[in-house]
């Protein structure tokens, strides 16, 4: 059976991304279970291959290639130009938040027209995107916009949970007012497809957690609960969805009972990812529901510390990788 082709989007080219790939492109397990191609940059790749001391090439490419994937063979379509000697790690200047775009822009219209059967994005710096001109807050908001998705949700998966967040990457101080009945039924409803179409599971068990203390204490440590969550869970389980909360977040995450849902519908950034992280920060991968394609991510940052040391961990990247592909072979059987 001929396997899946994923497009690998390199990220931050001051940041570990052109590392991990390197790395994760130098051993059998991607290639075992897809054909990578990766959009990135040239002479930032050759770097990194460089500094690890590794033996892989790049091939590059402007189509789709029939064969040879092979493990150190990374075939690379190139996107951008970026002059390595005055790139400093950490350091991420507007051409590099053109090219972090110019990278996933193209991703998106391969995989739109079908070349390609799933993207898998590496870490990008936000503040550089927005100063290049792309005033969104994340990889999420950008893809939604690029494929004019209505909605979408961060799901989170590790090996003991599934985690969808209902709001995403906003200061604290204004989670609350991001806290609607409406957004909530909505990340509701995606949830409940994303688990049919991408897990196989029909009728999925699905955990909702309260924002507030406690669930709020009935009004007295906050409304939202009440006024906002309760509505839309009542609204999601009258659309037949089997549905179940508010539950306190401080008391939730607990083997005897989490294990007794398909996943957990949380409602702002921290809440649901502490948790996961803590289970599983090099094997939880990041999947967005809602967009016409397959992505998923790396659950991790830039990791600036490390940029550029040799000691990224590519991990958490082939597990993405992996994914990937596995979702898309879960999609097709769908």
């Amino acid at each position: 059976m001929t396997l899946p082709l994923i497009g690998i989007t390199m990220g931050d080219p001051t940041g570990i991304g052109p590392e991990i790939i390197v790395k994760a492109l130098s051993m059998k397990e991607p290639f075992q279970a897809c054909r990578p191609i990766v959009f990135g940059d040239r002479e930032v790749l050759s770097r990194a291959i460089r500094m690890q001391n590794l033996s892989a090439t790049l091939k590059v490419i402007d189509r789709i290639p029939e064969d040879g994937y092979l493990p150190n063979k990374i075939f690379l379509l190139p996107l951008s130009r970026l002059e390595v000697a005055s790139l400093r790690f950490g350091q991420p200047d507007r051409g590099c938040g053109e090219a972090m775009v110019k990278y996933i822009e193209e991703a998106v219209k391969w995989v739109r027209s079908g070349k390609l059967d799933a993207i898998t994005t590496c870490p990008i710096n936000k503040k550089a995107m927005n100063a290049a001109g792309y005033p969104f807050p994340g990889h999420t908001e950008l893809l939604a916009h690029l494929v004019r998705a209505s909605s979408v949700a961060m799901m989170f998966l590790g090996s003991k949970l599934k985690i969808v967040l209902t709001t995403t990457h906003l200061p604290l101080k204004e989670v609350s007012r991001w806290i609607t009945a409406n957004r909530i039924l909505s990340t509701l409803r995606l949830t409940n497809e994303g688990m049919k179409e991408y897990f196989g599971i029909p009728h999925p068990k699905i955990a909702v957690l309260g924002l507030n203390p406690h669930c709020g204490e009935e009004g007295l440590l906050g409304e939202e609960e009440k006024r906002e969550i309760l509505p839309a869970i009542a609204e999601a389980r009258s659309l037949g969805m089997d549905v179940e909360g508010p539950f306190p977040a401080d008391s939730f995450f607990d083997l005897s009972r989490h294990a007794t849902f398909d996943v957990v519908v949380s409602m702002y950034h921290d809440q649901g990812l502490i948790p996961i992280k803590m289970y599983d920060f090099k094997e939880a991968v990041n999947f967005t529901l809602g967009l016409p394609f397959i992505r998923t991510s790396v659950d991790h940052g830039t990791a600036y510390d490390i940029a550029g040391k040799g000691l990224a961990d590519p991990t958490n990247l082939i597990k993405a990788i992996l994914t990937a592909a596995n979702l898309s072979e879960s999609k097709s059987n769908y």
